[in-house]
């Protein structure tokens, strides 16, 4: 039992099993002929795969046969096991009948997948993308991310599988997602990046706010949603809207925020990520009962939207502060003391880019507001664009000897004086 251990936690976890010899599974059998046997007679072992790109105009024919049979026999022996499959084709493929070769080969299969992620050219996908709940009666996680061409959604039957539980979709389409076939109330995992396309009749498709707000709606059930809008919207839609009532939902991304009433529910949200921040991969889960938030002030709709947000979440434990158009404002960093007091429960807190205006002393003063309420900060950290002003650590060594963790970051020095410039090496 413990070697069975041991064999699965050689795979990888944060995607698919890779082609490659010198990665679990294949790896695994070249160790010794008992452990070939044990590892080609596991077919869990072998139940996912990524298969990558390859230049199919300069491969020789027989590396492309070669590839083609090695995948065969992976697939063979995952025999019975559910099957998870990535497949990324960015070589432009230009098939002589339609059909992609690698995706036909999907297509026996079918019955078997259950996470399918598809990355390149959406007309290849439609083979796959036409088979309807019968043929895809495990599928559960459906991402689409296509770099050519649009998804025309009259020929699509795999958006109303049933089973469907975690969709991505980056596509452009003429069609306006709300209308698409899925079946909204039992997704869980949602991630929409729409395009518009150029029609007889001009721009048709993509997403505007009002829309997104229409997608929530439909979602009673999200964990976990991410969407980028793509197009503006004439006025705001959220006014004289009820709420919506997302009461699983634990993560929130959006790239903007341009509407100035805050109408979602989310009681059990943990992460929230507005706008085009820094570092995106900095969020995480905040613990329960606490949230972490990643804006970008920038996008919001209004210069007091950012205190908007604040107010509709008192629970903020981890902020960042950080834009990738725009600098931090000293009037972002007045909301957190006097008169307005915001985020009570603030224990971390970043700031990537503030403005000039937030000087050192500005810094100290702010450290200090915050250190003396109830739930004091636990670490500060600060990226600045510009020049140390004055050294203020000498002042904080009281807080940071009572657990304050202070990062104060500045641009190295322009020039350095250098006493050896001029002598030989």
């Amino acid at each position: 039992m413990s070697s069975w251990r041991f064999f699965f936690s050689c795979l990888p976890s944060e995607h698919n099993a890779l082609i490659d010899p010198g990665e679990a599974p294949l790896v695994l059998g070249r160790i010794c002929r008992h452990w070939r046997e044990v590892v080609y007679s596991a077919p869990m072992l072998w139940s996912s795969i990524h298969i990558p790109s390859l230049d199919y105009s300069k491969t020789p024919a027989n590396i492309l046969s070669g590839f083609k049979r090695n995948i065969a026999a992976w697939l063979e022996r995952s025999i019975p096991c559910p099957l998870s499959v990535s497949f990324l084709d960015q070589s432009f493929y230009e098939p002589v009948h339609g059909e992609h070769p690698l995706i036909t080969q999907l297509l026996p299969l079918s019955r078997r997948l259950r996470h399918l992620e598809l990355a390149g050219n959406a007309q290849f996908f439609l083979p796959l993308l036409r088979l309807g709940s019968e043929d895809l009666p495990l599928l559960k996680r459906l991402w689409i991310r296509s770099n050519r061409g649009h998804l025309a959604l009259d020929c699509i039957n795999a958006f109303q599988i049933p089973t469907l539980e975690d969709v991505t979709l980056r596509v452009s389409t003429s069609v306006d997602p709300p209308s698409f076939p899925f079946r909204w109330s039992q997704l869980r995992r949602l991630c929409l990046q729409c395009f518009s396309v150029w029609t007889d009749d001009g721009s048709e498709g993509g997403l505007d706010l009002r829309a997104a707000l229409d997608v929530l709606r439909l979602c009673p059930s999200l964990v976990h949603c991410e969407i980028r809008v793509t197009k503006g919207s004439v006025s705001d839609p959220t006014s004289g809207v009820p709420p919506i009532i997302l009461p699983h939902l634990e993560t929130l991304v959006l790239n903007q925020y341009a509407f100035h009433n805050w109408i979602l529910d989310v009681p059990k949200l943990r992460c929230l990520r507005v706008g085009n921040a820094w570092d995106l991969k900095a969020s995480n889960l905040a613990p329960h009962g606490s949230l972490s938030a990643d804006i970008d002030p920038h996008s919001l709709a209004s210069p007091d939207g950012l205190g908007g947000i604040l107010q509709a979440f008192p629970t903020i434990s981890h902020l960042r502060l950080s834009s990738a158009t725009g600098l931090v404002s000293q009037d972002h960093f007045a909301l957190f003391g006097p008169p307005h007091d915001l985020c009570p429960k603030l224990t971390h807190f970043t700031a990537i880019s503030p403005s000039e205006t937030f000087s050192d002393a500005a810094v100290l003063a702010f450290i200090k507001a915050r250190m003396a309420i109830p739930t004091p900060l636990q670490q500060f950290r600060v990226r600045f664009d510009r020049p140390r002003e004055v050294d203020i650590m000498p002042e904080l060594e009281t807080f940071i000897a009572d657990g304050l963790r202070v990062a104060l970051e500045y641009p190295p020095p322009q020039w350095n004086f250098d006493a050896r410039e001029g002598l030989p090496p």
